[in-house]
């Protein structure tokens, strides 16, 4: 019986070049994407999603504790991945902003909600959802699907009227149906990079974020880069993310080794920027 074909991932992905991994680590690094929540928020500094992340704690030796969302839970699940295969340190979870509910060792999930008597319609919450939650058109008010929202606040930036909050989602999963649920999201954002990859291929689609401007170069850029100047532009993205993440947790707690952070950030922004 013949083989099923290989479902082709979103051209945004092309730059990871899984195909050139070994079988062993395009193993891995499928284990530790099905186990990120698949928020694709950008928290752990990859705004490209969760399965760059975790193409990037296989192959380049990142961090397994930076997913802000999974909180303890999925640290430990990666970590149980990675021990095998080399020597892996136990770590803590990034500190969320949010409380860590004990029944579940995540942080405290949180669902988008549009104040639909101040939205004013303008779609730009569109397109910054990962798994299109969003419904509504130009000038006429806008609604968030709950059971699709993952609470991954990539939607509150862009409103120009700060009509959009996030507000405690208390629920229980179970781990088959949790599973299901992140294996859906998966499945929802990859269509959302296909259809934004068409129309631009099509002409159709201007760039307004920062994922579609990574689509729009992976469209455009022959395959030969230069890899200096590609690990400089995807460690400027990191930076940018990292900056973003630690002016949000600072606007809501000062605290002064944070604001350190964010200096030093900063600082090799600028540096990198000069290169």
């Amino acid at each position: 019986m013949t083989a099923p074909p290989k479902p082709t991932l979103p051209v945004l992905f092309c730059s990871l070049a899984l195909d050139k991994c070994s079988d062993d680590e395009r193993a891995l690094i499928a284990k530790i994407d099905d186990i990120l929540p698949q928020t694709q928020c950008g928290l752990c500094g990859h705004h490209d999603g969760c399965l760059p992340y975790a193409y990037g704690i296989v192959v380049v030796g990142e961090a397994h504790n930076l997913c802000v969302p999974g909180g303890q839970a999925v640290t430990d699940e990666i970590f149980k991945q990675l021990a095998p295969h080399r020597p892996t340190p136990v770590l803590s979870a990034t500190p969320s902003k949010w409380q860590t509910n004990p029944a579940t060792n995540r942080p405290q999930e949180v669902r988008a909600v549009i104040d639909e008597s101040e939205c004013i319609g303008c779609t730009k919450c569109l397109p910054a959802c990962p798994v299109d939650a969003i419904i509504g058109t130009a000038k006429h008010m806008h609604t968030i699907i709950t059971d699709l929202c993952t609470g991954c606040e990539l939607c509150l930036p862009p409103c120009p009227v700060d009509c959009i909050s996030l507000v405690p989602h208390h629920r229980t999963l179970t781990d088959t149906a949790r599973q299901q649920e992140q294996t859906h999201l998966k499945k929802r954002y990859h269509q959302h990079l296909n259809r934004v990859a068409k129309t631009m291929t099509d002409g159709t689609k201007p760039v307004v974020n920062a994922i579609e401007s990574a689509i729009s170069s992976a469209i455009s850029t022959p395959t030969q880069i230069d890899k200096t100047i590609a690990k400089n532009t995807i460690e400027l993205a990191k930076i940018r993310t990292q900056i973003k993440k630690l002016t949000k947790q600072l606007a809501v707690r000062d605290n002064p080794a944070t604001r350190q952070q964010l200096n030093e950030l900063n600082a090799k922004l600028t540096a990198l920027s000069h290169d």
